[in-house]
C-alpha cells in the first residue's frame, strides 16, 4: 500500500464515524506520525509503499478511531503551549481554551514584573494538574518562575512527571487532594494558584460527545454527584483567601453556566479584584482574581 492509498482507505475507513473535515484532519495527524512526513512531503512522495509495520499501525488506528477514541490518545501525545506532551486515558486532552488561560497567565505576570523591575522568583501552584500542561507551558514561557502542580490521581502524576523529563522543565508535581483542609493548609505560602477543576455539571452529560465520556477521565470532569457542582470553586476561592500572599492572583479555568456563583464566591473569600474573560468561542471562560 502507498502513501497515497493509505490516506484514502484511512479517510473513507472514518467517514461514517466522523464529519468530512475532522475524518480529514484527523487522517493528516494519524499519516504524519505514522511516516513522519508533513503533507506536502507525503504529496511529493505519495507512491511510496508503507512497511508491514507502519501498516499494522495504520490498522490498530483505524480500529481504535472507529470506537472513537480521540486521536490524541490514540497517538499517545498531544500538543500544548509549544510542547508536545504524553496522554493518555488518566488525564484529560488539553484544550485550546486552557492555552488563552496560559497566556493570560504569562502576560499577567510579566506586566507585574516588568512594573515592579522584580524577576520571576515567585511562586505557582495549579491545582488539579492533570498532564501537567499548564505548569509545564507557562515555565517554558518564564523559566525563573518556580512552579509545581498537585494532583488527587496517581495516574495523573505520572503522565505529568513524564512530562516534566520529557520536556526538560523544572516543575515539581506532588499528590494532593484539594477537598482535603488539613492537606490544603500545609501548603506554603503562594503568589499564583492557577486551576482547571473539574466543572462539568452532570446535566450536561447528555450534550457531550461519545470521544470525551467513554474514554476521558471522570474525575478530572465532573465533580462528585453527591456534592455541589461548584465545590471546587468554593474549595478553591477559600484556599487562595488563606495561601495566595497579599496582593496574589488565583486564575481558574471556568464553567459559564456558574459564572455568577463563582463571582460571589470570590468575593465572599475576600478577592479584590475579578476580572471574567471570555474564550474564543464567546464564552465566559476564564476568571482572574487578587487578593488582599
Amino acid at each position: 500500500m502507498t502513501l497515497k492509498e493509505a490516506g484514502v482507505q484511512l479517510k473513507s475507513s472514518l467517514i461514517n464515524y466522523y464529519d468530512i473535515r475532522e475524518a480529514a484532519a484527523i487522517a493528516d495527524l494519524v499519516l504524519e506520525d505514522l511516516t513522519g512526513l508533513r503533507r506536502v512531503d507525503r504529496i511529493l512522495q505519495d507512491k511510496q509503499p508503507l512497511t508491514m509495520t507502519q501498516l499494522w499501525r495504520l490498522k490498530c488506528a483505524i480500529k481504535l478511531l472507529q470506537q472513537k477514541m480521540p486521536v490524541q490518545y490514540v497517538l499517545g501525545y498531544a500538543y500544548f503551549g509549544g510542547l508536545r506532551l504524553k496522554v493518555n486515558n488518566q488525564v484529560l486532552i488539553p484544550r485550546p481554551e486552557t492555552e488563552e488561560l496560559v497566556e493570560w497567565i504569562v502576560t499577567t505576570i510579566m506586566e507585574e514584573s516588568s512594573k515592579s523591575g522584580s524577576p520571576y522568583e515567585k511562586l505557582l501552584l495549579d491545582l488539579g494538574t492533570g498532564s501537567g500542561c499548564i505548569p509545564l507551558a507557562v515555565k517554558r514561557r518564564l523559566p525563573e518562575l518556580f512552579v509545581s502542580g498537585c494532583d488527587i490521581s496517581d495516574g495523573a502524576l505520572g503522565v505529568a512527571r513524564h512530562n516534566a523529563r520529557l520536556s526538560g522543565l523544572n516543575v515539581d508535581f506532588f499528590k494532593l487532594d484539594i477537598l482535603d483542609a488539613q492537606s490544603t493548609e500545609k501548603l506554603p505560602p503562594l503568589d499564583y494558584i492557577v486551576s482547571n477543576p473539574p466543572y462539568i455539571h452532570f446535566d450536561e452529560k447528555l450534550q457531550m460527545e461519545a470521544h470525551v465520556l467513554d474514554f476521558e477521565p471522570h474525575l478530572a470532569l465532573f465533580p462528585d454527584k453527591t456534592l455541589p457542582a461548584t465545590i471546587f470553586y468554593q474549595k478553591i476561592s477559600y484556599l487562595a483567601s488563606k495561601r495566595l500572599k497579599p496582593g496574589g492572583h488565583l486564575f481558574m479555568e471556568i464553567n459559564p453556566l456558574f459564572v455568577n456563583e463563582i463571582r460571589e464566591m470570590l468575593k465572599s473569600a475576600g478577592a479584590v479584584h475579578i476580572e471574567i474573560r471570555k474564550d474564543l468561542q464567546g464564552k465566559d471562560r476564564m476568571v482572574k482574581s487578587v487578593f488582599k
